[in-house]
Formats: structure tokens, sequence, C-alpha cells
């Protein structure tokens, strides 16, 4: 109960790394959130609450001295407050709070950000403290969701993350530059907001990488810090979801394939074209008939993924040059001699051009990058089901 009655105070919560909660709701908050609820203390007077885990009776007195206030408050829950070291921080978008002192504002700013995704607030000195009760309250106990780090100033919190790679942006009626018009680069975030009276430091001023005003039409000298949060998370994570998504697709799996056959293909087409007019897509065309013996128009379609005048254009080349001819009987395309020839000559061709194309990587390698492409094929054949019979 000793260490109980500390917890009503920050330094109290601070130190031991604890808090209190006030009544059933804060309470249930905890526990709906995960948190670590050590024990209850109930008022003896009444029946005990209906919670599955080490309880207290005590007077009403004890809850008053545990509580700080006049009045009984039943049941009191102690919760554990872990801390969250900074340098493992590695969240897309941040919020740090540059001596953010009223509970309810930081209560307010936590369940505002929750509800737009973000999780990781660092608390930048000053009076900060998220698990008063009056911050519990503001928050709707979104506060036990939220992890929270602290540093010994906002500006020290500032150079740590921009260390860390993130670029931050600092919230200021003197920005230059209006947040709907700032441009993100494709990194990790960290949005600073200030002090409900002064603002943001001049030290973060100076070393922001956006400094940014909400346009205000209206004579208003400046929002609240919680409203004002609420429209800066929001555009902003908006703009950096956008901003990632644009890198992502550039860098997808999808589309690197798509690159790399392309490229390969323009490499094969222009080893062939040393030795003939034929297209890697016709050359190995040929392969497939000479393995398949016999190949029904519907196969051919498949295989090459042409259909009507495209297809043609790639066949009559073939046909006209005496490589292929359709064989009615059997209905489909087959290879001729002159066709297996052609096979020959063109074998060692290719076979060079894909030992260019594995240059630098060992036997090993080379192995374990089939073995990686036949397993994102059967992945593959998971998704879209067997392929037909050949």
């Amino acid at each position: 109960m000793v260490e109980a009655r500390a917890l009503a105070s920050s330094s109290g919560r601070r130190q031991a790394g604890k808090c209190l909660l006030y009544g059933d709701q804060h309470i249930r908050w905890a526990i709906e959130s995960a948190a670590a609820v050590e024990h209850i203390f109930f008022d003896a007077s009444g029946d005990p609450p209906a919670f599955d885990m080490t309880m207290y009776a005590v007077s009403g007195g004890i809850l008053k001295k545990i509580t700080g206030t006049s009045y009984v408050i039943s049941p009191v829950g102690v919760a554990r407050t872990p801390p969250s070291d900074i340098e493992s921080l590695a969240a897309d978008f941040v919020l740090v709070l540059d001596d953010v002192r009223d509970p309810g504002n930081v209560g307010t700013i936590v369940r505002t950000v929750r509800a737009f995704g973000v999780g990781d607030v660092v608390l930048g000195g000053g009076e900060s403290d998220p698990y008063s009760r009056k911050a519990i309250d503001a928050a709707r106990g979104k506060v036990f969701e939220t992890r929270f780090y602290e540093t010994g100033s906002g500006i020290e919190a500032v150079r740590r993350l921009k260390s860390a790679g993130y670029q931050v942006a600092a919230t200021s009626p003197r920005g230059p530059l209006i947040q709907s018009l700032a441009q993100l680069k494709p990194h990790p975030i960290a949005l600073v907001v200030g002090n409900e009276s002064a603002g943001i430091s001049a030290e973060i001023e100076a070393e922001a990488d956006l400094l940014i005003r909400i346009p205000m039409a209206g004579p208003v000298e400046s929002l609240n810090v919680g409203v004002a949060t609420g429209i800066s998370v929001y555009e902003l994570r908006l703009k950096l979801v956008l901003a990632m998504l644009t890198d992502t697709i550039r860098n997808t799996l999808g589309r690197e394939v798509n690159v790399t056959g392309k490229m390969i293909q323009m490499a094969l087409d222009r080893r062939l074209r040393e030795v003939t007019d034929l297209t890697s897509t016709q050359a190995i065309l040929l392969m497939v008939m000479a393995c398949d013996g016999v190949m029904p128009l519907e196969q051919v379609e498949k295989d090459t993924s042409m259909y009507g005048g495209e297809l043609d254009a790639l066949l009559d080349p073939l046909v006209n040059g005496g490589m292929i001819h359709i064989d009615d009987r059997q209905g489909g395309y087959t290879l001729t001699e002159a066709g297996k020839q052609l096979i020959g000559q063109l074998w060692p061709v290719l076979e060079a051009t894909e030992d260019a194309l594995l240059d630098g990587l060992s036997d090993a390698e080379r192995d374990q990058f089939r073995a990686a492409l036949k397993q994102v094929q059967a992945n593959c054949i998971k998704i879209i089901g067997e392929p037909p019979e050949r």
C-alpha cells in the first residue's frame, strides 16, 4: 500500500514504472489492452469487484490515501507501465511531444493518434505524463495500447530520431510551409508538436527537416495542441503512406520479375541477332516444340501469351522459313528437320547468354536461384491452381 500511495504522483509513477487505475472502467481498459494489472484494492464495506486477479479488501480511509482524494474510489488497480527504449523504435510514424504538459491534452492526443494507427509517442521532457488519471480518462484507456519513449528534452528526441533516419516535421504557426503542400520522402517520419503556450523550441525549429503550419481562415491565433495534432497526423500520415506506396510499388516482386524478364529477353534478342533473324521468343518456342513433339494452337497461345495478329507475326516466319509446319492429323504445330538443325546452331548462343546473365554467381548461388524460382512457381500454383496439362 505504501507503493500504491506513491503512484498518485507523476514522479512516483516514473520511479516505480507503475500507475494507478481509478475505478472499474480504468481496470477494464487496462485488461482489454493486455496491460499487466498486478492487483486491485477495493472497499471492504462492499462486494469484491468481478475481476479474476489478486485483490485486497481495505478501508475507505486507505483508499483515500492511495488515491490522494477526499472521497472513496473503489476499486483501485495497480498496473505496470513498461519502459520502451527509443533505440528500439522501428515505426514508420512517430509522434514527439515537446514539453506538452496538460494531462488532458496528452490523453486527447494519444486517443486521436491511436485512431489514426499511430502507436509510438516520444515524451520530450517537461511534465508529459500519459498515466495520470486525467490523461487516462481523456485517452479513454488508449494509453495502455501505446508505446511511450522518454527523453530529456524535445531537441534530444529530434536529434536521436534524425540520426536513426527519421525525417522530422515540426508544427509551428511560424512555419513557412503549409502542411498540405509538404512533400515527404518515403522514409519514416517524426512529427513534433509543442508546448501549449510556447510551442516547439527554437532549437527544434532550426533542426526540423520541415517546419509546417496549419492554414486558418479565421481570426484564431492558434489551435488547441490536441486538435492541431489530430489534423497534422491525419494529413501527414496519408502523405507518408502515398510516398511509401509509390516507392514500394517500384520495388514489388511482380514489378521486379517483370522488369528482369524483359531485360533477359532483350539480352537474348541481342545475342541471337548476331546469328539469326529470329527473336528469343521464337527460338524458345522452337525448343519447346522439340520437347513436346506437337503443340496445339491453344498451347502456343498460352506459352507465348500472344493471340490473333500478334501470334501470326510470330509464327509466320517459322512456317515460311520451313522450321515448323502445321500437322493437321495431330492438330498442332511440329518441328521440321530444318528447325531441329537451327536449334542445334542456336543452343550454344543461348547457353553462353545464360552464363553471361548469371555471371558473378557461384554454382551454389545459381542452384539456389533456380530453386528459389521453382519455389515461387510452386507458390503461384497454390494461388492460381495447377496449370493445365500440356
